[in-house]
């Protein structure tokens, strides 16, 4: 567990620690002081205890005190005024000292016994009362070390303060400039002055204040023009912190994420598109087309920054958001008046190039077919001539798209053009090793131009021939759907990856004429097309015509 440590202010900071030291300098004084005058009178009572001993042997020594003992006990009871001295005779009977005093306490200082008398005697200290006397004698001297503390500490106090306000009053003036950086005038004017430490400090203050307001001022200039030059943007710009907080939208981005009726193919809006890019981190976003109820769109792009610091850490993002309908919009008609120039341009040089040949081989197939008696190869040659009546009309959709003409729709048997395609295509998918299925879901009928529809699957059933050189499984099937009837031709061939069926699918890929066609006939006839695919795994094409056929 952490300790924190209590927080204190300079003046303590400074105060404390000099009145510890001076406290423990007085206190050792004294303990050094008490010490070494406490030995001095152990000493002394020790060489008083030598010398009383040495005074009582040498009376004992005496005839007449030894002749009569209480002479010499009456003298000393007479003349010694301490209580230290002791004297036993043989039976331990106390003969002169302080009666009362339990002898076996007090400390013994010298000792000496008379053979003759066979006394006892002693010179024996009470410590307690030893250091009670010295007290009483040096209490001046304790009175003088307390004078001595309070002295210290009201120094103390006072060199503390002196040091500590210059600096305290330093601390609020930039305790004051952090809560309004924006104040001019500073109180310091008082500390400018002085030729000291603090004095250099108020003034080197002084001079980092008016840096820092001319950093300041310059830092608030280029804030607004930058602010004012991202609120001005044409695109729409939204910044994210770590924690993916927006913190700056600008005029531009507040209007574009203001359109809640928006909504892309899966329902969500421009913001919830925003928050996945932040989620997913994605680097090149997809671009995105959003779809108002009213049926008006407009189509997006995304840019993703990252946000770093100094060193390199990353503490946000930057989003683009820019409507590119209008561009897009130019392009997509430039793009389509260019192919249709190029198509009516290529159309115009290689009709007449083309029909006469195949008119000659339309009437050699004719010709063929009166001196055939199997029904099976006069189905044939009515194929081949079908096919050849097909490249002309291939011909003629060529140079139909840079002109409109209207298609001729009537009810078409999907049974029948199935039977058909299986019949036209069976012998070719056999030659190459491909497995051809067509397959109707019950009897079902299509309103649309059964030109143009037969164009349509004979464009897709192609591009399958051509994906699976090796090989592989060709199905086109029809089948009943809630809102219509809906058409698919798959193929086991190559496939494609995510960013060609993008291409292929908006006509900006090698999807070939036939794909253009195809988008072209379907837009003619009400038809949707979609496509899957993936590299190996082959090519499914969906053709859903809501609301267009049914059950015969």
């Amino acid at each position: 567990m952490k300790i924190r440590r209590p927080r204190m202010d300079i003046e303590n900071k400074i105060l404390i620690p000099f009145v510890c030291i001076s406290l423990a300098t007085v206190i050792c004084f004294c303990a050094i002081l008490y010490f070494t005058e406490y030995r001095v009178k152990v000493a002394a009572e020790r060489e008083n205890a030598s010398t009383l001993i040495g005074y009582i042997q040498a009376d004992l020594e005496l005839e007449d005190y030894r002749q009569d003992p209480k002479k010499l006990l009456a003298k000393y009871r007479n003349h010694y005024t301490g209580d230290s001295l002791f004297i036993y005779d043989e039976q331990g009977e106390l003969l002169l000292g302080k009666p009362g005093v339990d002898a076996e306490d007090l400390e013994v200082l010298a000792q000496a016994t008379d053979p003759q008398l066979g006394w006892e005697i002693s010179y024996r200290l009470d410590n307690s009362a030893l250091q009670e006397r010295f007290i009483e004698e040096q209490k001046y001297m304790i009175l003088a070390a307390v004078a001595m503390l309070v002295i210290i500490v009201q120094a103390s106090v006072l060199i503390a303060h002196n040091i500590s306000d210059p600096i305290r009053r330093l601390g609020e003036v930039c305790q004051s400039v952090s809560e309004s950086p924006e104040q001019e005038e500073l109180d310091m004017e008082e500390y400018l002055g002085k030729a000291d430490e603090v004095g250099q400090l108020a003034r080197a203050f002084a001079r980092m204040m008016e840096s820092i307001r001319t950093y300041t001022g310059e830092l608030i200039r280029v804030k607004t023009l930058n602010e004012s030059i991202v609120e001005n943007l044409p695109f729409g710009v939204v910044a994210y912190d770590q924690e993916g907080k927006a913190f700056c939208v600008n005029a531009s981005a507040s209007a574009m994420l203001g359109r809640q009726e928006e909504r892309d193919e899966q329902g969500r809006t421009l913001e919830m598109l925003l928050g996945q890019i932040m989620r997913r981190e994605d680097v090149l976003p997809d671009p995105a087309h959003l779809t108002e109820p009213t049926g008006k769109s407009r189509d997006y792009e995304f840019g993703v920054w990252q946000l770093r610091e100094p060193d390199g850490s990353r503490w946000g993002v930057l989003c683009t958001i820019d409507d590119v309908t209008y561009k897009k919009r130019m392009e997509e008609r430039s793009s389509e008046e260019e192919k249709l120039a190029y198509t009516g341009k290529l159309a115009a040089d290689v009709a007449h190039e083309i029909r006469n040949p195949l008119a000659g081989i339309r009437a050699g197939i004719q010709v063929v077919s009166r001196k055939l008696t199997q029904e099976r190869d006069q189905k044939l040659c009515e194929g081949m001539v079908r096919e050849v009546d097909r490249v002309n009309l291939l011909i003629e959709n060529l140079l139909n798209l840079s002109r409109r003409r209207e298609s001729q729709k009537t009810t078409v048997s999907l049974n029948a053009l199935f039977d058909e395609l299986q019949l036209l295509y069976f012998k070719v998918a056999e030659n190459k090793g491909i497995a051809f299925t067509a397959q109707v879901e019950g009897s079902l009928w299509l309103y649309a131009d059964e030109g143009e529809l037969r164009q349509v699957l004979i464009n897709l059933i192609n591009n399958a021939v051509k994906a699976m050189p090796d090989g592989g499984q060709l199905e086109i099937r029809a089948e009943k759907e809630p809102e219509g009837v809906c058409l698919t031709v798959t193929d086991t061939g190559v496939g494609m990856g995510p960013e060609k069926l993008e291409q292929v699918l908006h006509g900006a890929g090698t999807g070939g004429l036939g794909l253009s066609i195809v988008r072209r006939l379907l837009g003619e006839n009400g038809g949707q097309l979609s496509m899957e695919s993936g590299r190996g795994e082959g090519t499914r094409a969906r053709i859903a015509f809501p609301g267009k056929g049914g059950e015969a």
